[in-house]
């Protein structure tokens, strides 16, 4: 693909997040959305994604690579008895970091939180995350901070604990926008790191009752 047409497929993304986490995803049809990108064809869309489908999926895949190689490089850098808080922040601190890079104002938070509330767009979620393997999963082989919380308990935890990273993730970034931030990205991500420590490790008070996982994949860490 060349490079005119990376710019206009950036320039298109960049319109339907920023409409997106303003207005709704079902609110905001695709020729609304090439004509805020400035776009004269209002078969852009279809042309460089193939359809909204497309669109949505390259909206979830924002900055995916990019986190996953700071996630590597922060995995690798553990040490030898890592504690939980340890292995959870190579999880959270990616993501925090990608949206710090971004200018302000930025929607990408706000967009995915969006994406996320949808049922109708939870089938294309599962679809992009199935190679980034959610947080329960980096404590498959056990954690002696997380041995009193069964598998199950620990998945359904792992999904609430998505749901709250992007909402404060989104609630931050609209702050940024409106000049009433009161911390910064990193204060953001250590909160973030020390909360889901104590959400993962929580006493468990009934054993055998437990809620299912939440089927908003679309925070899977």
């Amino acid at each position: 693909m060349g490079q005119h047409s990376d710019k206009a497929r950036e320039i298109l993304l960049d319109a339907a997040e920023e409409l997106f986490a303003t207005e709704g995803v079902d609110a905001v049809s695709n020729r609304r959305i090439t004509e805020h990108a400035g776009s004269a064809n209002h078969s852009a869309i279809k042309y460089h994604f193939g359809g909204r489908d497309g669109l949505l999926l390259a909206l979830l895949g924002r900055g995916r690579e990019d986190m996953a190689r700071r996630r590597e490089e922060l995995l690798a850098q553990l040490p030898e008895h890592p504690t939980l808080a340890d292995q959870i922040a190579p999880r959270i601190l990616p993501w925090v970091e990608h949206l710090e890079s971004l200018p302000v104002p930025s929607w990408r938070a706000r967009c995915l939180q969006q994406l996320g509330s949808l049922p109708s767009v939870r089938g294309l979620i599962a679809d992009s995350v199935k190679n980034n393997p959610g947080l329960a999963s980096a404590f498959e082989h056990g954690h002696p901070e997380l041995a009193h919380v069964p598998d199950t308990l620990l998945k359904a935890r792992s999904g609430v604990l998505g749901g709250i990273v992007v909402g404060l993730c989104a609630s931050h970034e609209g702050s940024l926008e409106r000049g009433e931030a009161k911390g910064n990205w990193r204060s953001v991500g250590y909160f973030l790191i020390d909360a889901a420590t104590g959400l993962l490790a929580a006493p468990v008070t009934h054993k055998d009752d437990f809620i299912s996982p939440p089927s908003d994949v679309a925070f899977a860490l």
